[in-house]
C-alpha cells in the first residue's frame, strides 16, 4: 500500500492544472480592475470640482422590493448654472442627510453627468483589483506547492517512475 506522504504529494500535484486556471482568472479580473481604475482616473481628471448640497433623499425599490435611498444633489457650475442630479449609489439606511454638503465632480461639457466625489467612486475598481489579486496570489501558491511536492517525489524523473509503478499495478489487478 502506498504511504500517506506519496498520496498527499500526488494530491498536491493538482496545483499544476488548478493553479494556471486560477492564474488566468485572477490576472483577467486584476486587469479589468486596473482598466476600470484608469478609466475612473481619466474621467476625474477632466472634471471640475464644485460644492453641492443634498436637497432630497429619494427612496427607490430594487427588483426584490428592498428600498434604497438615493441623494438628489444640487450644485452650481463655474458659469453659475444650477444643476441637480441623482447620486449613483443608494443605501439603506441613507448615507446622506438632506442639507448635507458634498464634494461634486462634473464635466463642464455635460454638467448633468456629475458624480459625488467619495470612496464609492473607486469601490468597483478596488473590489476587482482585490479579488483579482487574491486569485493571482492563491494560484501562485498552488503552483509553488505543486512544485514542492514534485521535488519531494524526486523531481520529474521520480514522478514518471511513480506513475509507471501505478500503471503497472493497475494492469496487474
Amino acid at each position: 500500500m502506498m504511504s500517506l506522504w506519496i498520496i498527499n504529494s500526488i494530491t498536491r500535484l493538482r496545483g499544476f492544472w488548478v493553479g494556471p486556471i486560477m492564474l488566468v482568472i485572477g490576472l483577467g479580473i486584476l486587469s479589468l480592475g486596473w482598466q476600470w481604475r484608469a478609466h475612473t482616473q481619466e474621467m476625474v481628471a477632466t472634471m471640475l470640482p464644485a460644492e453641492g448640497r443634498v436637497v432630497e433623499m429619494v427612496p427607490l425599490a430594487d427588483h426584490r422590493g428592498k428600498t434604497f435611498f438615493y441623494p438628489i444633489v444640487e450644485f452650481r457650475t463655474a458659469e453659475g448654472q444650477t444643476v441637480r442630479f441623482q447620486g449613483g449609489t443608494g443605501s439603506n439606511p441613507p448615507s446622506y442627510r438632506t442639507g448635507a454638503r458634498v464634494k461634486v465632480l462634473y464635466d463642464p461639457q455635460s454638467p448633468q453627468s456629475a458624480v459625488i466625489d467619495s470612496w464609492e467612486l473607486w469601490l468597483p475598481s478596488n473590489l476587482l483589483i482585490g479579488v483579482g489579486g487574491f486569485f493571482t496570489l492563491m494560484s501562485i501558491l498552488l503552483i509553488l506547492n505543486a512544485l514542492a511536492a514534485l521535488l519531494q517525489l524526486g523531481g520529474l524523473l521520480g514522478l514518471l517512475g511513480l506513475l509507471g509503478v501505478l500503471l503497472l499495478r493497475r494492469k496487474r489487478s
